[in-house]
């Protein structure tokens, strides 16, 4: 065999080991491209308010009605997998029970001791006991079941309360906050 035929087998058997490793590369490529987009669809979120809302004695709670999509349903599983988180932004919470609930039963906030709506709290803000950190934004990061939200829609309900609990705008001495950013992120089926 000649040194050019020798050459020109080599070169035909690189091309061909060449078009094989980019047909497999590309294959991989579209694989891994189907499978992140798989991952992600099932990821949603909804900004339910950007801009700052306080919350006083004269106005002791706040209301936020948001919709979730019908299609596709909004995966409502307790499971920890399933999770939803809501994302919120606080600013000079200073007593421990400002709560926030997903669907309550009533949009009426009660002390906590007999709280009527405690079906649909998902937890408490964070608070601030050193008064430096009071006038900076905490963001609070809630984890909660799927299984209080719902396809079509839905309801947020905050209540301030005083330091001891209490809540309404006849108990007076109300922690004064302000929340924004409020963002939810949950799945779907």
């Amino acid at each position: 065999m000649s040194s050019y035929e020798s050459f020109y087998n080599n070169y035909e058997f690189d091309k061909e080991m060449i078009m094989k490793r980019q047909y497999i590369a590309t294959l991989i490529l579209f694989v891994c491209a189907v499978t992140s987009s798989l991952v992600h669809a099932a990821d949603r979120f909804l900004v339910l308010q950007r801009a700052s809302a306080g919350l006083t004695d004269a106005i002791p709670s706040r209301v936020v009605d948001f919709t979730l999509p019908l299609l596709p349903l909004v995966n409502t599983s307790s499971s920890v997998a399933n999770s939803a988180v809501l994302d919120i932004q606080v600013g000079g919470a200073e007593y421990d029970f400002n709560e926030v609930y997903i669907n309550p039963p009533t949009t009426v906030c009660t002390a906590n001791s007999t709280d009527a709506n405690q079906a649909g709290s998902i937890g408490f803000f964070d608070e601030h006991d050193d008064a430096n950190l009071r006038g900076e934004w905490s963001t609070n990061h809630i984890a909660f079941s799927s299984g209080l939200l719902r396809s079509g829609p839905n309801k947020l309900l905050i209540c301030i309360r005083s330091i001891t609990g209490n809540a309404g705008p006849s108990v007076g001495n109300l922690d004064n906050i302000s929340v924004r950013s409020i963002v939810l992120h949950y799945h779907t089926l």
